[in-house]
């Protein structure tokens, strides 16, 4: 289990990392390419939008031909696109590249949970999750200041790089059994449990913090650089944040494994959603940062009980634990992809305050409604 997860950790990883490390570089981009905030937040948004075309195929890929052969596919992609990526010089083909980016990190985030879930005991379900998902936050700490380092180095080596990892994390994936219970689930019989379950609540409970951190990745860069921040500032804050949600993403989950899911994500979301508002309202560079580093301390409280949840109520409806991957990134790359452009898009029509303000409604009213979904899944799940 150990070596599984450490594949596991280090390939979300590497996934976060190259998501995250396009932060501090959205300045750059929007001058050297003249963009709108429209057209940055369609840059920063085409990774989540691979991942959101991507997640239901790539939950059935894990269903029907396994977890390690997902994991391997998506290491295939990245280690494809990023280099790509780096070296494009055109917006067209930057969007694109992302777009595929994220797809190939649906399958890799699909069967890296996928082999975690099905390895481990349901008891300790919220620990597993919150460790896999405290690797990925540790990712967006190492990717904003990767990209501040890109932006003195050049993209071209950086994203070069990830050719390399992914070989190496290949190699490593081949090693590594896919264990006996694995079943195939068919499509029919995963579509019937999950109308006849609330999984669609729990995508949408997920879904809620996800719109707000893709939202903040795109506003808050462009406002801090607004107020005179290098990027080197830019992506202190979001590192600076990660570290405390790193920290917090294991405690969280374990706690929520005896207490329950629907509390520290209501204590999340409260959080989230006082420093999206602190984001929209003040033109005060000190403040922007604190914002930032609280977002991101609240988004790991938020993330790992929802996505906990979410587990549990695909397994309590008896649906494959890829089709449960696959509705996470739904939720995960939906709602990066809906905060984004949407954030990019209102902010460039009606300021910045518009955007805050709607997803600060929004985390409220998620709030309200964990509390009926956790209610389908069996206490012996969560509480062990």
């Amino acid at each position: 289990m150990r070596r599984l997860l450490i594949l596991a950790c280090t390939v979300v990883f590497l996934d976060v990392t190259f998501f995250a490390v396009l932060t501090p570089l959205l300045p750059d981009y929007r001058d050297d390419h003249a963009l709108s905030e429209a057209g940055v937040g369609v840059l920063s948004g085409s990774f989540a939008a691979g991942t959101l075309v991507m997640a239901l195929p790539a939950g059935w890929f894990a269903a029907h031909f396994g977890p390690r052969r997902a994991v391997l596919t998506g290491l295939a992609g990245i280690g494809v696109f990023s280099p790509v990526f780096g070296l494009a010089d055109h917006i067209v083909l930057l969007d694109v590249s992302r777009f595929f980016q994220g797809a190939s990190g649906a399958l890799m985030w699909a069967g890296a949970m996928t082999w975690v879930i099905t390895s481990g005991q349901p008891e300790q379900r919220g620990a597993l999750v919150g460790t896999v998902i405290a690797a990925a936050v540790v990712g967006e700490l190492a990717g904003a200041p990767l990209g501040a380092v890109a932006h003195q180095v050049g993209t071209e080596i950086v994203f070069t790089s990830v050719l390399f990892l992914a070989i190496g994390l290949g190699l490593l994936a081949m090693t590594i059994p896919v264990p006996a219970v694995t079943e195939r689930q068919a499509v029919r019989p995963a579509l019937a449990a999950a109308r006849q379950s609330k999984l669609g609540r729990a995508v949408m409970i997920l879904l809620a913090p996800s719109v707000a951190f893709g939202m903040v990745i795109v506003i808050a860069p462009l406002r801090m650089d607004d107020l005179g921040a290098s990027p080197f500032l830019i992506a202190a804050a979001f590192a600076l944040g990660s570290v405390t949600e790193a920290v917090i993403g294991p405690f969280i989950g374990r706690y929520s494994d005896r207490a329950g899911r629907t509390g520290p994500y209501a204590i999340g979301l409260s959080l989230l959603a006082i420093a999206v508002a602190v984001i929209g309202i003040f033109n005060v560079l000190p403040v922007l940062f604190a914002a930032v580093v609280l977002m991101a301390f609240a988004s790991g409280i938020a993330f790992t009980p929802a996505s906990a949840l979410l587990t549990d109520v695909a397994s309590s409806a008896g649906i494959n634990q890829g089709y449960a991957s696959g509705a996470s990134n739904v939720a995960w790359g939906g709602g990066q992809m809906a905060g984004a452009f949407g954030g990019g898009i209102l902010a460039g029509a009606a300021g910045f305050i518009l955007p805050c303000m709607l997803t600060v409604i929004l985390l409220g009213t998620m709030a309200t409604v964990a509390r009926r979904t956790e209610e389908t899944a069996p206490a012996v799940e969560v509480a062990g």
